[in-house]
């Protein structure tokens, strides 16, 4: 297979991987929002990108020392805000569920994360086929989000006769449209994640020259940015621990499963991010630009599937249901059409 197929087939995996990390807050009993959160930050944000950038980094000090301050600082900044990011993206699975959630704030990633860096860094390829083509999947995928966004307005609107929206957490309660400003916030601070990937080159060229491959040279970035995202994250669930004593369910009996939960969640996400990194690097210079939508649209699929699972979506009414499968038809749509793009380039 070419790289491209090959780059296609592994957004698919880390989509399903990514859209499904969430899944174990289901059944974790007892924990509230803050208490699985956090566990899955620590895990997620901090232990494991180090401990991958160090088995697949032979010097990954020197990495940053050689790229410039100015390069580490700038993922630093970006790892900040997209820490809050993730505190709002948390919250909106607690206010309006994990399929619309996953729909709307990451549907708005896929926009700008796709498409600001090929306006800053790619203009010459704008008005090629291959611009096009990636404009029309970009729009395709956006379609599908609006359209999630009204199944998921029209789902509400059913429910609202009696059966209360499920939440996976009842120390989030807010009204629909609160949830959703969370959720449109989010998805706008999401793709700064995929910023550090896109203006990282400095430390993914010091890399090579250290014999890192290019599957692995983004573990460069990973590292710092996540840890730096740990900060605001963990600071807000410190601030709900004490504001709702809820740091002593750590310690209650029968909760063990709870740590294994969460340690699971991290590893699926940023597992999830790692196979994200091998894919750009199969995509060649436009990875960011190409691999960023693919795997956004493999994740809200994946997700809404676990929205139907899970019973999210029982009650809703054959409306609000038509509407969210029509609008996974465009998302797949938009997938075909972003995976035709790379190989047009």
């Amino acid at each position: 297979m070419s790289p491209v197929t090959i780059g296609v087939v592994l957004a698919i995996v880390a989509g399903i991987i990514n859209g499904s990390f969430a899944a174990p807050i289901k059944y974790a009993k007892v924990w509230k929002w803050e208490n699985i959160w956090a566990v899955w930050a620590a895990f997620g944000m901090v232990i494991f990108p180090w401990l991958i950038l160090f088995i697949t980094v032979p010097r990954p000090l020197e990495v940053y020392q050689q790229g410039g301050m100015h390069n580490t600082m700038m993922l630093v900044g970006f790892g900040l805000g997209f820490g809050l990011a993730q505190i709002l993206f948390g919250l909106g699975i607690a206010a309006v569920g994990m399929a619309l959630n996953f729909a709307i704030a990451i549907g708005i990633s896929t926009a700008f994360g796709s498409l600001l860096p090929l306006l800053m860094q790619h203009r010459e390829k704008i008005d090629t086929p291959q611009g096009h083509m990636i404009f029309i999947g970009v729009l395709l995928v956006v379609i599908g989000i609006v359209g999630c966004a009204i199944a998921g307005k029209m789902k509400e609107s059913h429910m609202s006769g009696g059966v209360e929206r499920q939440r996976e957490s009842a120390a989030v309660k807010m009204s629909f449209t609160a949830g959703l400003v969370i959720v449109v916030l989010a998805g706008i601070g999401s793709p700064l994640i995929n910023f550090g990937l896109a203006f990282g080159d400095k430390l993914k060229e010091v890399a090579g020259m250290q014999g890192v491959p290019p599957g692995s040279q983004a573990n460069v970035i990973w590292a710092p940015l996540n840890s730096a995202a740990f900060i605001p994250y963990i600071l807000y669930c410190i601030y709900l621990w004490k504001k709702n004593n809820t740091a002593s369910l750590y310690k209650t009996p029968g909760t063990g499963r709870n740590w294994v939960f969460g340690a699971i969640m991290g590893a699926m996400w940023f597992g999830s991010t790692v196979i994200y990194g091998d894919i750009t690097a199969r995509l060649g210079n436009m990875g960011p630009i190409l691999g960023w939508p693919l795997f956004m649209s493999a994740i809200i699929i994946t997700s809404n599937v676990w929205g139907l699972a899970t019973g999210e979506w029982k009650g809703s009414g054959s409306k609000a249901l038509n509407s969210m499968f029509g609008s996974i038809f465009f998302l797949i749509l938009g997938f075909a059409a972003l995976a035709y793009a790379g190989r047009l380039g």
